[in-house]
Parts: structure tokens; sequence; C-alpha cells
């Protein structure tokens, strides 16, 4: 391996730390001269002198770089002997390079005088002393005093009270006068400054990660290397509205607060009024007087006046004098002749400025820069599509990975003048690396990026709404120093592109993403390494592979080659050998495809391969054509159950119903994705499946015979979760089932057609009755609630016993009835319900088609009992009119009494007499043992001694078994009789002397006979 340019690293990751450190303060000069690279800056001129003019800068077209802005700077002639030009772009453009690069080029001499503000110099100390280095005025001594002694004796969270005490002072003097609109509410001691009144906000805004407390720590002590770069003024995110405690404030407080959080135009508006206040807060913090740098200033220039000497004033950045900027402005500004006498020195200032500082300058300055200078340098210069600037990054990145190479004690020792040595030079790799990863104009190689990479990195780091947009610290922080620094390991480990590079660099948008046919290569050929390879290809290969030196490239990186799987998915049954082969099938983008085909081909693609989600009008189409493959295969056998028609199976599995998910489709239904029985993910491989079956569907060959057996492979494997679906939505599951079941053979019972421990094959042929013509008839011998629920369950049996056919049987034809059970799914199912005779379902959810037939049956228990108790009162009221063992008798007996009481003139009425007979003859011919079988059942009931269900199965037995007319017949023929006797025998007993007593006494005979036939038991009894 050490001769091969493999998993190498031409540099050190501490050396690269330290050469390239975006936030150190001051990078040494050797660094700096060697890492500099040609600026990219426009002319943007002024057309005006208002803020609104600064706002909307006329950009020039072409292009300029740092050497004419050091020529234009230093050469320009001003009328008025001070010349004002600001360098302007947003925060990372590089603006504090250029004037740093200016110093370097522009020297003291005897006729001019430099003065350079660091950026890193933020104290008021450092900068009064640069300022005013030379002065040695009264007023100079003064003013140093003054920032000494405070600086000196205070700490910076003193100094912060201090300053939100100022802040709040000048926000108090604030009037309303001349100030229209809502926003005059916000100024005065009622408007902003209620905030930093109240002692809760207070402590909020001075938290040490606040505004307030950085900025009064800047002031105090210069920014060190390390520490990051405080905010420039205040912004809406330094209002206190996320203020946790609201309250605690007072209640003016919390009303301005709820004004702020609630109106985005006055909030914008409380910030502007902060930033107004903050210079003069500064000022009161310090203690330093109206105009004293003026002053001091305007000493300086009449002294370097007074020497010839004019000055240049570098500022490498405004925005971090607070405190000093209007003044500083001011004495910038102020003109070297006064009635025709120069009394003052010439100044020139090079100032450098963010946009949004720039165009919130007063405009008294903006409007003598327009009259002046009339424009600005503009380092917001973006390439654009036409121009992708990939000479230009690679030039600028070149630089800095040669100088990482070299280390900065190497630099160091460079003699001044003389020309950085190209690492690169004595490179072993240098003949396999260099046209592998390319080279800059300059000849420094670009490894470990190439000119794809280092573009495609750029744009990830660029701002979102300024994708082309060329930002160097983020480059140089963001790409540069995170791969020599981070990535150095994982590049010598064989693992780079890794993760921590993945997240780092997304895919912007503009760039290409990988396409679904090499995506689903790679997924085949590297499955456990996707990311790193489609991250290599997309950021190297440009989203082309092969790309040119490919192989170079991936050797270095250790990545093996993209080959993708020869294997092949295996035949499924009922699946045709293809006709037609993968090189046949139209691509996406064919021209032989319709439009509107091509365009949802299209959506699937970018699906695939771009970050957002897509497929907002094909995923719909997606699903349904998934969820049909599986419906329409579905052979119903296991279990077997009854087909459904087509629109029932819409409801169940279909593209609306959340059988299927399509991870990042924006046409997705807002199902949990993990309920989904089928699941595609976000991958080449799907995308490609999806483009086929698209095609298929629309009656064009797919791209890959693939994906035909794919389809088979779905249906076949979803099979089980399609049945779990259609039992779920049925209603028909296992545990449903049951519950059905034992409502049907608690209804059977009822009907008294089914009891506890009836044969199998009886108890399968009850539950699968639907119930027509079921009738009791001892329906007189029950109880109006048994009478009542029996009627309502049998008015729902048919659809509970449909339901219950449907799901664990089959029928011939769509409409047919079920003629085939299967009893291998019914029996154990019918088995577990019997288990229980009861109604007690609990908390368990119970299916509509199930609760709609047991109405009552929560009652069952009581109805049993209401039943047994009907069953006892009608045998004891039987037993008290005949005796056991005399049943054959006592029609016999009646009808005789009844002739003897005719022939002795104790005759019947006729109504009497037709209702006896007719009773007679109802019971004539009845099995009167359905008496001694009820007192069989009654008496070995009440020797049970079991509880729970074995209890309620007894119970159950007794009470629902079918006894038949006879026993209310015998009961009416009964009492019938009886009342017919007792006036017998009243009568009889009323009969005495003569013929009249020999007829008393043969009637008495007769009707004392049936008598003792019907006492008999009684006196037993007795």
């Amino acid at each position: 391996m050490a001769d091969q340019f493999t998993l190498h690293t031409c540099w050190r990751a501490e050396e690269a730390a330290q050469t390239i450190n975006t936030e150190a303060v001051s990078p040494s000069r050797a660094v700096f001269l060697a890492t500099h690279a040609t600026f990219r800056l426009r002319r943007s001129r002024l057309t005006g002198g208002t803020r609104e003019d600064a706002k909307n800068m006329e950009r020039a077209a072409d292009l300029v770089d740092e050497k004419a802005v050091l020529s234009d700077f230093l050469a320009r002639k001003s009328d008025t002997g001070a010349l004002l030009m600001p360098i302007v772009g947003e925060s990372g453009t590089g603006k504090s390079h250029l004037i740093r690069w200016v110093r370097e080029q522009v020297e003291d001499t005897p006729k001019r005088k430099v003065i350079y503000l660091e950026k890193g110099k933020t104290s008021l100390k450092a900068v009064i002393a640069e300022l005013l280095a030379d002065l040695e005025s009264d007023n100079a001594a003064e003013l140093r005093r003054t920032i000494d002694k405070l600086s000196s004796s205070v700490e910076p969270e003193a100094l912060a009270r201090r300053l939100i005490n100022s802040i709040e002072e000048e926000l108090s003097a604030t009037t309303q006068e001349g100030v229209s609109g809502p926003i005059r509410v916000l100024r005065g001691p009622r408007g902003v400054a209620v905030l930093l009144q109240d002692p809760h906000v207070r402590n909020h805004m001075l938290e040490s990660t606040r505004f307030i407390p950085q900025l009064a720590h800047q002031l105090l002590h210069d920014r060190r290397d390390g520490e990051q770069q405080r905010p420039e003024r205040f912004t809406t995110e330094d209002l206190p509205l996320e203020f946790g405690d609201i309250g605690k404030v007072a209640q003016m407080t919390a009303g301005v607060l709820k004004m702020l959080s609630t109106n985005p135009p006055m909030k914008v508006a409380a910030v502007d009024l902060l930033n107004e206040c903050l210079e003069a807060a500064v000022k009161r913090a310090f203690n330093l007087g109206a105009g004293s740098l003026v002053s001091a200033m305007e000493e300086v220039r009449r002294e370097y006046g007074r020497r010839g000497r004019e000055i240049i004033l570098l500022v490498e950045d405004f925005a971090l004098i607070q405190g000093m900027q209007r003044e500083l402005l001011d004495a910038m500004i102020e003109p070297a002749r006064r009635e025709g006498v120069e009394v003052l020195a010439r100044i020139r200032t090079l100032l450098a400025v963010t946009t949004g500082y720039f165009q919130s300058l007063p405009e008294t300055v903006l409007t003598r820069l327009h009259a002046t200078v009339g424009y600005v340098y503009d380092l917001d210069a973006p390439f654009d599509p036409t121009g992708s600037g990939e000479d230009y990054m690679a030039s600028f990145i070149g630089r800095y990975l040669n100088a990482a190479r070299i280390g900065s004690e190497a630099l160091e020792a460079v003699s001044e003048g003389a020309e950085v040595p190209n690492h690169c030079d004595d490179c072993k790799f240098k003949t396999e690396c260099h046209p592998a990863f390319g080279v800059s104009d300059e000849g420094y190689g670009l490894y470990p990026f190439n000119r794809s990479a280092l573009t495609r990195a750029v744009h990830s780091t660029a701002p979102v709404e300024a994708p082309y947009q060329f930002v160097p610290r983020a480059v140089l922080g963001s790409v540069v120093h995170k791969v020599l620094v981070e990535d150095a390991k994982p590049i010598r480990d064989g693992a780079f592109p890794h993760r921590g590079f993945i997240d780092r660099f997304r895919r912007a948008k503009i760039d290409d993403p990988l396409d679904s046919a090499t995506l689903d290569m790679v997924e085949s050929a590297h499955p456990a390494e996707v990311d790193r390879y489609r991250a290599f290809l997309e950021f190297w290969g440009n989203a082309e592979s092969p790309f040119e030196a490919e192989a170079a490239v991936r050797l270095a990186f250790g990545l093996a080659p993209l080959k993708a799987s020869d294997t092949r998915r295996p035949r499924t049954r009922g699946v045709p050998k293809p006709a037609v082969e993968r090189d046949k099938a139209p691509e996406a983008g064919s021209s032989s495809l319709p439009q509107s085909l091509r365009s949802r081909l299209q959506e699937i693609e970018d699906w695939a391969t771009k970050d957002t989600d897509a497929m907002s009008n094909v995923a719909r189409e997606l699903r349904t054509i998934a969820a049909d493959v599986v419906t329409q295969r579905y052979d119903w056998a296991d279990p077997l159950m009854n087909s459904m028609t087509k629109d029932a199976l819409k409801s169940i599995w279909s593209a609306t119903s959340g059988a299927v998910h399509i991870r990042g489709a924006r046409g997705g239904l807002k199902v949990d994705p993990e309920s989904a029985p089928i699941q595609f993910a976000k991958s080449g491989q799907n995308a490609q499946f999806f483009k086929s079956i698209l095609q298929l569907s629309q009656g064009y060959p797919p791209i890959s015979m693939d994906s035909v057996y794919r389809l088979a492979e779905l249906a076949e494997s979803k099979a089980a979760d399609f049945t779990a679906a259609v039992l779920v939505k049925q209603e028909i599951t296992d545990p449903d089932l049951v519950l059905g079941l034992r409502v049907s053979l608690i209804g059977a019972a009822l009907a008294g057609r089914a009891w506890p421990g009836m044969p199998e094959a009886g108890m399968v042929d009850a539950v699968l009755h639907d119930g027509k013509g079921w009738v009791r008839e001892d329906f007189a011998a029950r109880v109006p609630r048994w009478n009542s629920t029996l009627a309502d369950h049998l008015s729902k049996r048919e659809e509970l016993v449909t339901r219950i056919r449907n799901a664990v049987g089959i029928s011939q034809g769509e409409r047919g009835r079920v003629r085939l059970i299967d009893a291998a799914h019914l029996l154990p199912l019918l088995q577990q319900a019997a288990q229980e005779w009861t109604w007690q379902v609990g908390d368990r959810s119970v299916p509509a088609w199930v609760s709609a037939a047991a109405k009552g049956f929560m009652l069952l228990p009581s109805m049993v009992d209401e039943q047994l108790g009907a069953l006892r009162d009608l045998l004891a009221s039987l037993r008290r009119r005949v005796a056991r063992g005399m049943l054959s008798k006592v029609v016999q007996a009646v009808l005789d009494a009844m002739d003897e009481a005719k022939q002795h003139g104790l005759h019947l009425t006729s109504a009497q007499s037709e209702n006896l007979r007719r009773l007679a003859t109802d019971v004539q011919d009845v099995d009167w043992h359905v008496i001694t079988e009820l007192e069989d059942d009654l008496a070995r009931l009440a020797d049970t001694s079991g509880e729970g269900q074995d209890r309620a199965k007894a119970e159950m037995i007794v009470a629902a078994r079918g006894r038949g007319p006879a026993l209310p017949a015998i009961r009416a023929f009964l009492e019938a009789s009886n009342d017919w006797l007792d006036e017998a025998l009243e009568s009889a007993r009323n009969r005495i002397g003569g013929h009249e007593e020999e007829t008393s006494d043969n009637l008495n005979s007769v009707v004392r006979e049936w008598a003792e036939i019907v006492f008999s038991e009684e006196s037993a009894n007795e």
C-alpha cells in the first residue's frame, strides 16, 4: 500500500487545523499571503443618498479584483479631501480579508500615515489607542484616561448593567414628536423602555449568552482566537419574547411583550429603536461627552496636516466599533478644506461593513458618499448557472490545501517576497493524484477534492436563498477545515466519505442527484454502504458513473468497483417467462412515451433522488397498483372464507385505506407508517420498480422484467397481511368469531335448539341455522322477558349467521349461499365459544354485527333464574292437582264424573261442559311424563353444587330445554276440572233424603274416586 495511491493523506490534521483557522483573529503574515486568492467584486452604484437607495443599488455587470480596488482607493481624488470607500458584503464574504490585504500593500511613508483598526481589537481602549496613537493633546489625553479608567475598574458584568441602564434612559428620553403610525407607542418611558425597567426582563437580557453581556465583554476586551464574533447590533432574536416567567412581570411589561410578540412590524420597529439608542448608551456608560471623538480626530488630522501627511484609515469591521461609529463617521467625512484653506489632513477611509449595516447608515453619510465616490465595492458577487466558478473555487481552495500540506511553521520560514513552494512538486503520488483529482490553475493539487466535489461542497454550504454564493468563511470553515481535520482519519481508514461528511454536505437543490437507475445498482452491489457510494458518485462523479478517472479516485478512497449484482430474483409460480427484455424497454425520458406518462415517471425519479418529498400526483396511482395486485391474486383459502366484491375490498385494501405506505411521497396518507402492511422505502430500487409497474399499467413494457417477478412476490408475501386486514375490517378475526358463535349458541338456546353438552354436530347445525321457522312450542310456559329477548335475537340472527358462514365457508357464485364450511377452522372456535353460556364481555370490543344480535343477553343470568322460578311454580301447580303415577287416570276420572253428575241431575252449564271436554281432548293424547321430566330436571339442578360456568351451564340446560305445549294444556285442564270439582262436591253435600240421597251417594262415590286421584299425593306428603 505504501507505493500505491490509496488511503493516503498528504497533510497532518494538526497542521491543517492551525493553518486554516477561520476563528483566528489575525493569521500570521506568511500564512495570510500564502493563502490569499484573487477577489471577485462588483461596483454597486448609489442612485441617491437615502437608505432606500442603499437597498437598491445598481450592480455593474463586470467584476473587478482587489488590485483594482487598491488602485482606485489610492488614486481617486476627492474635492473635499475626505474619501470614504465602503467594502460591502454579507458576513463571511471576505471584507476583513480584503482590508488586511490592502494593509499589507500600503506602508507608512513621510507622506502617508496608515491607521489600521483590526476586527479583533474590539475594545474601546484599543480603538482609541490606534486612532490617537501620535496625538499628545490635552483632549486626547483626557479621552484616553476616561476610557482607561473604566476599562481597568469595571468588570463586564457591571458594564452590562450600566449599559442596560443607559439604554433604558435613552429609550425613555425618546419622544413621539414627528413619528406617525402605531410605532409611536414604542417611544418614551411607557414604550420599549418599560421592558428594561422590569427586573425580571432585565435579568433575562443580562444572561451571559445574550447581546448586552457580549457587547460589554468586547467593549472591555479584545476578541481572542477561537472566540465567536458577537452580533453587531440588536436583532429581533434579542427581544425577550421567549421570556418564561411572564406571570412575574408587571402588567404594563406584559402588555408590551404581548404587543411585540403578536405584531411583526412592531417587533422590527422596537429593534430599530434599540439600535438607534445603542451608541448614545455606550457613550453614557463610558462617561464620554458628545463630540469627544470628533474633536480628538480633528486634532489628529490637524497634526498630520501640519506634517503634510495623508491619513489612510483602514477599518476591518465598522459595525464592531460600538459607541464611536457615528462620531467616527463624522470624522471620516469632515472636509479637509475650510473657506478654501486646507486645515485638516486629507483622509482616505476603506471601510468594511455588512450589507445590512451599510443600508442603515445615516443619510448624511450616504448623501456625502453619493456625491463623492458614488459607489461601493460589493463582495456579494455570486456565480450564476452559466458560470459555475469551478476554476475560481479550485484556485481559491487550492492555495489553502497547499498551505495545510506545508504547515504554518514551514510557511513562516519562507523568505519575504519569495514564492510559496508547491508541496505537490515533491510528492511521489503526483502522477497518479493530479490526473485523478485535478489541479488548480496555479498547479496545486485538489486532493482529496476534485472540481466536482469542491463545487458541490461549496453549493451545499451556501445560503439556501443564494445557492451560487461563494462565501469564503463558510467554504474554509465548513468545507476545507472540516475535511482536512475531521476527515483525515476516515480517509486513512478507508471509510471516506463517511456519515459525518454525508451529514455535513447535503446536496444543494441546484445540483443533480444520482439517477435512480444508478442508485439501484449501488443498492444491489453495496447494500451496507449505499449512502457512502451515493455521496461518492454525487460529489466526486457529479452524479454520473462512470466518470473520468473514477477508478483512480475509488482506489484513493478504498472503494470497491461499482458492479451491479448478478443475482436475479427467483421465478415465482404463476409468472410466465418474460417476452420483453430490459434493453428493449423504453427509457423514462423516451419520446415514445406520452408526455403525461413521462411527467409521472419524472416524479418518481425526483422522489427517489432528491431530499425533498415528491410524487404528489402519482403516489395514489402507485398505491392502487400495489394494493390491487394483492387483492386480485388472493385465493380466499387460508382461512377459507367467502370472497368479497371489488367495492367492498376498496374499503379494506386500497390506495386510500392505508394498506400501502410510500416513504417520502408528498401524496401519502396521514397514517402511521409502521401500521401499513406494504411499505416502500425511498430508494433507487423502488423507483425502478415504480416506473416499471406504472409503464405496465399504461400498456408499455417495463424498464425491467424483475419488476414483474416482484409484483408476483408482493402478492404472495402480503397474502397474510391482506387476510389480517380483511378479518379486522370485517370484524371476523378468531376472537370476533368466538363472540359471534357464542351469541349464536345462546340465541339457539333461547329457542330451545341448543344447550350445554349437546353433540358437536348438533351444535354446528344450531349455530349455522338462520333461525327462520324457529318457534317455541312451550311459548306459554316462558316468562315474558325470555320471549321478548328471543324475538329480538331472531330479528337479527340471519345477519349474524350469514357473517359467520361467510367467515368460515365459501359459496357458489358471487351472490350464492355458503355451501362449504371449513370445519377445521370452525370447530375449535365453536368449542371455545361453548365454554361459556353467559354474555359477560367486560372491556372486550364486540363487533357491531355481534352486539346487534345480543340485545338483552347481558341480563341472561337473571332471565334464566326467572325462567327456572316459573318452571318451579308450574310444577308445584300441577302437583297440587295430580299425584305422581296417577297421570293416566285423571282424564277418564273427570269424564266419568261429568257423566255421573249429568245422570243425577247435577248438570254442567253448556259452557262448562264444552270447555272441559275441549280441554280433555287437548290433553287426552299428550305424554303426561313431561311433568315427571320437569320434576326430575329441577331435582337434579337442586342437587348440583357447582359454581360459575358449571352452574350456569346446568341452569341453562334446564331453563332452555323444550318442554312442548303439554304442560300449559295440562295445567289449564286441571285448573278447569278443579273448579268444577269444587262445585260438584258442594252440591253433593247438599243432597239429603229419599231418592235424592241415593243420587247424592252415587255421585259422591264417583267424585270421591276422582278426588282420591287428585289428592292422594297431597295425603302422602302430609
